[in-house]
């Protein structure tokens, strides 16, 4: 009739070790789950476990290889890349010689025009010999036709003989001077070509057929999930039994409450089972023994016990609990 002992907690460090561990295989079931292997014309990526870390995990390794003929294009180019490599001490001394040494401009074309020369000067000079031919066959045509030097019409043929000169000389000087203006231009193109031809080749060398590398596929990640909740169990179970716990008590405790009701009256229970810290204090003036105890429900009382005065007609009887009273109006 005594209250129940509340379960013993569970245990939670080993529950909590035991759901980490359970969460641990998971990951590890789901990492090895989403180690796919994968084959491309390019080459082919594959995962292998390479031993255990410090904490027991797997370790896993990715090795990407690439077809034969890709492999053959990578040493091809690493091949091309170390003979580069080789004369990367040549290829800088001639850019250092290149930033030394700008364009020669001395293999140009020279200029029409020399610094101490007006153009106009200049352009005489290479049309002056056709124009004194043609003043000479001028002056012989005017002499054939009678036209006498001074007259008007001499005069007339004169001016524009002259004009023609100018504007010829003119024209031919601007002539003369856009071809040279051309040559030089492409004198200068054809230094810059002869500076840019070595770099160009290296680089038309180097920009060769390249390696293709393995396009992989994205692999649809497989799902995860998470350990046994022991954890969460244990503490389940031990509500589950503590409220059992709980409840029991609650109706010892209604029982006991009943039986403390009943022993408000002249008949109480003297059974030597629902009683605790017996003492034996004295006698009653029939000579039956006194004690002082404490009920089972926490109350504490003084009186005789059941099982000493069951030779008195009618003093005791037996509660439908099972336990035995005592009516103490028949005790003396």
């Amino acid at each position: 009739m005594g209250k129940s002992s509340a379960p013993p907690p569970p245990d939670y460090t080993g529950a909590a070790n035991a759901t980490a561990a359970g969460n641990l295989a998971a990951a590890q079931t789901a990492a090895a789950a989403n180690r796919v292997n994968q084959v491309t014309p390019y080459g082919s990526l594959t995962y292998s476990e390479s031993g255990q870390d410090s904490q027991g995990n797997p370790m896993w390794t990715a090795t990407q290889s690439l077809s034969p003929e890709q492999q053959k294009l990578l040493d091809y180019q690493n091949q091309t890349s170390m003979g580069l490599g080789s004369i990367q001490n040549q290829g800088l001394g001639y850019v250092q010689n290149m930033l030394d040494k700008p364009f020669d401009t001395s293999k140009l074309p020279a200029e029409q025009i020399n610094a101490g020369q007006t153009a106009q000067d200049a352009v005489m000079s290479r049309l002056n010999p056709q124009f004194e031919r043609r003043q000479s066959q001028l002056e012989t045509q005017m002499a054939n036709q009678g036209i006498a030097r001074g007259t008007e019409a001499f005069t007339n043929a004169q001016t524009d003989l002259n004009n023609a000169r100018n504007d010829a000389s003119i024209q031919a000087g601007l002539q003369g001077m856009g071809f040279g203006q051309q040559a030089r231009q492409q004198s200068l193109q054809e230094q810059a070509f002869l500076r840019n031809e070595p770099l160009n080749t290296l680089n038309a060398v180097r920009s060769g057929a390249q390696v293709q590398g393995p396009q992989f596929t994205n692999v649809p990640q497989q799902a995860t999930a998470q350990g046994a909740d022991l954890l969460g169990a244990q503490q389940a179970g031990y509500n589950a039994r503590l409220g059992a716990s709980n409840a029991a008590n609650q109706s010892s405790a209604d029982m006991m409450g009943g039986l403390m009701q009943l022993g408000t009256t002249a008949a109480m229970f003297s059974d030597r089972r629902l009683k605790t810290n017996i003492r034996h204090i004295g006698h009653t003036k029939g000579g039956l023994n006194v004690y002082s105890y404490d009920y089972v429900w926490g109350q504490s009382s003084v009186g005789v016990m059941a099982d000493e005065v069951g030779h008195i007609d009618g003093a005791v009887f037996t509660h439908p609990s099972g336990y035995k009273m005592v009516d103490y109006s028949k005790v003396n």
